[in-house]
């Protein structure tokens, strides 16, 4: 198998919690909580902070990490991921969201996998099942509706799919809670960003959609538990109270 790429798009102008990239976090700032596990996967030949700020660059610079000074006219995330990467020649970029704290480096490893013994695929992604009831109603909470075999077949911040009352699944059947990462084969990745928003990407702000509705497949990596992403000032605390359970 080809080279693999891990680019950390850290936008620090975000609109709903600006600079929560170098928020702190139980004494470090949320960026390095990703870095570090992106490090410790070792599952890429190059790990890649990017930005479009100088305060992050600063930060790269400060604990020795790889950086790209991208453009501030971007519109998602894996449009920064590619000015990133494009020059790079590799098989597999991952874009590994800077919002995601928690995110381990045990669910790299199996996403990645996920995608090398799925040919038809474009791009994998991870999920678990959600155990917290508040997160089913929480928009900043992505769902997924997956095939049997473990495709996607949509994501929302509604809860899906729906549960009928009169369906027999209906107390049995979990939700799942999709995490901020994505790994793309380089000619899809390539592919995507070539193509203008959808509609329905637009509609639920939600990227990947975009492939979706492109005719991409994307293959889904359950895990065992994902953390609290940082969407909101917020859920600092939340990821706080987190961590400190997860510690018992």
């Amino acid at each position: 198998m080809g080279k693999t790429v891990i680019v950390i798009p850290a936008r620090y102008a975000s609109q709903r919690f600006p600079g929560k990239v170098l928020s702190p976090l139980m004494g470090k700032p949320v960026l390095r909580w990703v870095w570090e596990a992106a490090i410790k996967s070792k599952i890429a030949d190059e790990v890649i902070i990017a930005s479009e700020h100088i305060a992050v660059a600063d930060f790269a610079s400060k604990i020795g990490a790889k950086f790209k000074m991208t453009s501030s006219n971007l519109k998602s995330g894996s449009d920064r991921v590619w000015q990133a990467a494009k020059d790079i020649d590799c098989e597999f970029i991952v874009n590994l969201q800077s919002d995601e704290p928690f995110i381990d480096s045990a669910t790299l490893k199996k996403t990645l996998e996920k995608l090398k013994k799925n040919p038809k695929a474009d791009i994998s992604t991870a999920c678990a099942k959600i155990k917290d009831k508040i997160e089913i109603e929480d928009t900043n909470c992505v769902k997924i509706a997956m095939s049997s075999d473990g495709m996607a077949f949509y994501f929302s911040r509604e809860p899906i799919p729906h549960h009928h009352r009169l369906s027999d699944l209906s107390e049995k059947y979990p939700y799942y809670k999709h995490c901020g990462l994505y790994i793309y084969r380089k000619k899809a990745l390539a592919s995507f960003v070539k193509h203008k928003p959808s509609k329905l990407e637009i509609l639920e702000r939600l990227e990947q959609l975009r492939a979706l509705e492109m005719g991409m497949k994307i293959v889904v990596c359950e895990v065992p538990a994902l953390g609290p992403s940082i969407d909101v000032p917020e859920d600092i605390k939340r990821a706080e109270v987190y961590y400190h359970k997860r510690r018992g």
